[in-house]
């Protein structure tokens, strides 16, 4: 093995994804666990899900639902939480963010990291077979006026934020943020790339990559991720050049290699790093490569200032 930092690699188990594809795709608290832990054991150091309900699959925001997935993950796994934030379309800051709050004075339950998407794009999906988009009019929209207010939640509660861009505008919007003084200085860059089916984003290309990373402060970590696409070159590209690489079956169906869970999907990824000479984090040196307290020291700062 060669002196690079360990690769982090994080899990992105569901999103808004279905299972037509790929039947192993987690709706329910319970199957989220189970893909938590599987996922954990192949390799990954972060966890990242969607609130779904559990039998039809629709995005669902309600706090319990998150809360039976942060108990079940800290009862059997040491991986650092990520979960999404309520839906964009929820217009009220505290409706996107009330999950998280809701066990940020638990010692034991508090998430590790929180996502925020530093912009707006067009989502209509690109049919190449009718050479038509499927709709014209599907916005994800997310003004900087909210980005202020999470980001002003996010800085009063200490919450560590990973930076999730789409293109490199919204990286340097994101920059401005941290000029702002409510983006921290550390914070994981975590880059966008998206499929055939998704030319609103990132082409999973070697120079959207080295532009991506041009906007990297001095110091910070990136994660490249293929959303509605297959990210394993990317995944290469980014192992080799010292990034770091997220992968699930919220992000893409992997059909070309049958109908993998979360956990086979993460040990390929090990797998190629190992290839590659380069070791696998584990959550705890993920914490430590991106600049977080030992978990211990925040149970300590959240029990002092409780008392």
């Amino acid at each position: 093995m060669n002196d690079e930092l360990p690769l982090i690699i994080e899990c992105r188990c569901n999103e808004i994804a279905y299972r037509e594809d790929n039947p192993a795709l987690p709706y329910s608290p319970k199957e989220i666990v189970r893909e938590a832990v599987r996922a954990w054991e192949a390799g990954a150091s972060i966890f990242h899900w969607h609130g779904r309900d559990p039998d039809s699959g629709k995005p669902r925001n309600e706090v319990e639902l998150y809360l039976e997935v942060i108990q079940g993950i800290r009862e059997q796994t040491d991986l650092l939480i990520h979960p999404t934030l309520g839906y964009i379309t929820q217009n009220r800051v505290e409706d996107r963010v009330r999950h998280i709050l809701a066990v940020n004075d638990d010692p034991v339950l508090r998430v590790d990291m929180v996502p925020v998407d530093f912009g707006s794009l067009n989502v209509d999906f690109w049919n190449p077979q009718a050479k038509q988009f499927n709709s014209y009019d599907q916005v994800y929209i997310n003004t900087r006026e909210n980005l202020r207010a999470v980001l002003e939640v996010f800085k009063e509660h200490n919450l560590y934020v990973s930076s999730v861009c789409w293109d490199v505008g919204q990286m340097r919007t994101a920059r401005c943020f941290q000029q702002m003084g409510l983006l921290p200085q550390e914070t994981l860059w975590e880059f966008v790339f998206t499929g055939e089916v998704m030319p609103a984003g990132a082409a999973a290309t070697i120079p959207s990559l080295q532009a991506f990373m041009a906007e990297v402060p001095a110091g910070n970590q990136w994660l490249a991720l293929c959303w509605n696409g297959d990210v394993m070159r990317v995944a290469s590209w980014a192992i080799t050049l010292g990034g770091h690489v997220g992968i699930g079956l919220g992000d893409y169906a992997y059909t070309r290699f049958g109908k993998p869970h979360n956990g086979e999907l993460v040990e390929m990824v090990a797998k190629m790093a190992h290839t590659l000479g380069r070791e696998v984090a584990t959550p705890e040196q993920a914490r430590k490569i991106l600049k977080m307290p030992p978990r211990a020291a925040v149970q300590q700062e959240l029990h002092a200032t409780a008392n």
